[in-house]
C-alpha cells in the first residue's frame, strides 16, 4: 500500500522535475551518566553540528568520559537499522517521522532511568515519549535579503504573491518537504487559514507549488542552502530554518526574517534498534535534556529548548527570538 507520505513525495518530485554556551561542571553530573567507550551520532553537519558539539557533545565527553563520534545523516540510516546493523546509535529526526520508524521496527525504547527527576519535570509529556525524545524546537520562517529592492514579504501569503513581491524564491526540495514545511507554506499562501491546515490538502498544495515553480531560483537540499542563496543574490526570499538565518545575520549577512505564520516544529532524538552503544546513547540523551544543556544549545544556535526550565537560564533578548517562546508562539502556526 502506498502511504500518503509516499504519494506526497512522488508528487513533489514530479513538480521539481518538471554567544558562549552555559557552562556545566563535571561535579554536577550524576555518576550514572559517567562511563567509557563511545556513542555514535548521525547529524546534519554544518552550523547545526557545530552547535551540537559546542553545547552537548564536547561537554558530555569532558564530564562523563564517553567519546561522541559523529557521522553524516543519510537515508541509509533507516535501512541499516532495519537490517539490525545500525550505522549510528542515535539520530535526530523530525517528530512526525517517528511513527514510520516504529512501524519499521527500527527503534529502541528510550530508557528514562538515566534522567534526573528535575530533567523529567522540565520536559512536556509529548517530548518524552516511548520511542522519541524531544531535542529542540525550530521554525520554518519567511526570510529575505535586505539588499533586495521593493517590499519584503512578511508571511506565506506575501511569499506566494509574485505580483506584489517579485523576485526569485528558495524553497525546500522534496527530500526536505516535511522538515521545510513546504506543503503548509504553500497552502497558507493559497489562502488556507493556519488553523484549518490539517489534514493537508495535497492536491491544492501541489497546484500552488506548480504555479510558483517559475519563480523558484533554488530548491534547497540542506539548511545552509537557503541563507547562502540569499547572501549570494541567487534569490530574494526564502523559506528557511530560523536558526540558520539568525546565525548568518549575526555574522554580518544582510538577512532578515519574519515570525508571522512561521511553522513551529520539533526534532526528536531516536535510538536505533540494536545500537551497539545503547547505554551510552541513553546517557547522552539524559545529559542533553538537562535545562543547562538545553540553554547552552539555544545560545550556540537560536533554536528553542524543549526543557521549559532552560528559558529561566537564558537572557531575555535571546528568549525573544526563540521558537516556542511565549511571545513568539502567538505568531506561529502550531501543528
Amino acid at each position: 500500500m502506498i502511504t500518503t507520505a509516499a504519494k506526497a513525495l512522488a508528487a513533489c518530485t514530479a513538480i521539481l522535475i518538471s554567544g558562549l554556551p552555559i557552562a556545566t561542571q563535571a561535579e554536577e553530573i550524576p555518576e550514572n551518566l559517567k562511563g567509557s567507550g563511545e556513542v555514535v551520532v548521525a547529524t546534519a553537519g554544518g552550523a547545526f553540528e557545530e552547535a551540537q558539539r559546542k553545547a552537548w557533545f564536547d561537554p558530555f565527553t569532558r564530564d562523563t568520559g564517553i567519546k561522541v563520534v559523529t557521522i553524516p545523516s543519510s537515508p541509509k540510516l533507516l535501512a541499516s537499522a532495519k537490517l539490525g546493523q545500525p550505522e549510528a546509535d542515535i539520530s535526530n529526526i523530525n517528530g512526525g517521522e517517528v511513527p514510520s520508524w516504529i512501524d519499521n521496527n527500527a527503534l529502541e525504547k528510550i530508557d528514562y532511568k538515566y534522567f534526573s527527576k528535575d530533567t523529567l519535570a522540565g520536559l512536556p509529556d509529548f517530548m518524552k515519549e516511548e520511542y522519541g525524545l524531544g531535542s529542540f524546537f525550530y521554525s520554518v520562517v519567511v526570510a529575505y535579503s535586505t539588499k533586495s529592492a521593493g517590499q519584503h514579504p512578511k508571511n506565506w501569503v506575501d511569499f506566494y504573491d509574485v505580483k506584489s513581491f517579485p523576485g526569485k524564491r528558495s524553497l525546500p526540495n522534496c527530500d526536505l518537504m516535511l522538515y521545510g514545511g513546504l506543503l503548509e507554506g504553500a497552502l497558507v499562501g493559497d489562502g488556507v487559514a493556519p488553523d484549518k491546515l490539517y489534514p493537508l490538502d495535497l492536491d491544492r498544495a501541489f497546484a500552488k507549488l506548480t504555479a510558483i515553480k517559475p519563480n523558484v531560483g533554488r530548491w534547497w537540499a540542506s539548511g545552509a542552502d537557503a541563507p547562502q542563496s540569499l547572501i549570494g543574490g541567487e534569490v530574494d526570499m526564502a523559506a528557511a530554518w530560523n536558526g540558520r538565518i539568525i546565525t548568518a545575520k549575526k555574522q554580518g549577512a544582510p538577512l532578515e526574517l519574519s515570525w508571522d505564520q512561521s511553522l513551529l516544529q520539533y526534532d526528536d532524538w531516536i535510538v536505533l534498534k540494536n545500537a551497539p552503544n545503547k547505554d551510552n546513547a541513553f546517557k547522552l540523551l539524559a545529559y542533553m535534556s538537562r535545562a543547562e544543556a538545553q540553554a547552552a544549545f539555544a545560545e550556540a544556535i537560536p533554536y528553542g529548548p524543549v526543557n521549559k526550565d532552560a528559558f529561566k537560564l537564558l537572557p531575555k533578548d535571546l528568549v525573544a527570538v526563540l521558537p516556542g517562546a511565549p511571545d513568539i508562539m502567538k505568531k506561529q502556526m502550531v501543528p
